[in-house]
């Protein structure tokens, strides 16, 4: 699914100053980009605004055709469900339930151990399935975030800062896993993260569009 923004603004604070501005801009549908750039300049946010969590103060965002901008919220989340998964920065894993148990629960009640276990596997945690997050590394519980993304088996995949907790090895393996596992799925990573850069097919300085 490709994405098309245009003459977007985003508005924060109660003075609605400009946080960024994007005139033109599009993503193709199967690439795999990292947006990058200096903390604060509001990439989490462009990140929250391609997914449809909110709408710009003026412009357009199109994602595969669909208008999200012409879109109520609760449209916007089905959209969000049937075609987007999320890697959040804070990884929202439950500490008491084991690997599989955390992805069992983004099948949206179709239990499905298998479809769960396979998850698991393509991210390198083949026999850790049954251990509690808990008790896994800082490095496995993002590589078990990452097959939760997977396992719905959305076109587009978006992660927020999904290195900045992990050592370089860490961060390295997790970006390249990223863009394995997403192969012919459009991919969009925000971070700070330079030592990652290497890991994507293509990059952008989003610090150009911020105010």
């Amino acid at each position: 699914m490709d994405i098309q923004i245009s003459k977007v603004t985003v508005k924060v604070g109660p003075e609605r100053r400009a946080l960024f501005e994007i005139p033109e801009f599009r993503i193709e549908s199967g690439a795999q980009i990292l947006v990058k750039g200096a903390s604060g300049k509001g990439k989490t946010t462009f990140l929250h605004l391609l997914a449809g969590l909110f709408v710009p103060d003026e412009g357009r965002v199109r994602v595969g055709g669909a208008e999200l901008t012409g879109m109520g919220e609760e449209e916007r989340a089905a959209f969000r469900r049937r075609h987007i998964g999320i890697v959040f920065q804070k990884l929202n894993l439950l500490e008491h339930l084991t690997a599989l148990e955390n992805i069992e629960l983004s099948l949206r009640g179709r239990h499905d151990v298998e479809k769960a276990s396979h998850a698991l596997r393509s991210v390198g945690l083949a026999g850790r399935e049954h251990d509690r997050t808990a008790v896994l590394s800082l490095g496995e519980q993002q590589r078990v975030a990452i097959a939760r993304v997977l396992v719905g088996e959305a076109a587009l995949v978006f992660a927020d800062e999904p290195t900045s907790s992990l050592d370089e090895k860490n961060a390295l393996e997790a970006a390249a896993l990223l863009v394995r596992a997403c192969k012919g799925k459009t991919l969009v990573v925000v971070s700070h993260d330079r030592r990652i850069e290497t890991c994507f097919p293509e990059t952008l300085d989003f610090d150009g569009f911020a105010k």
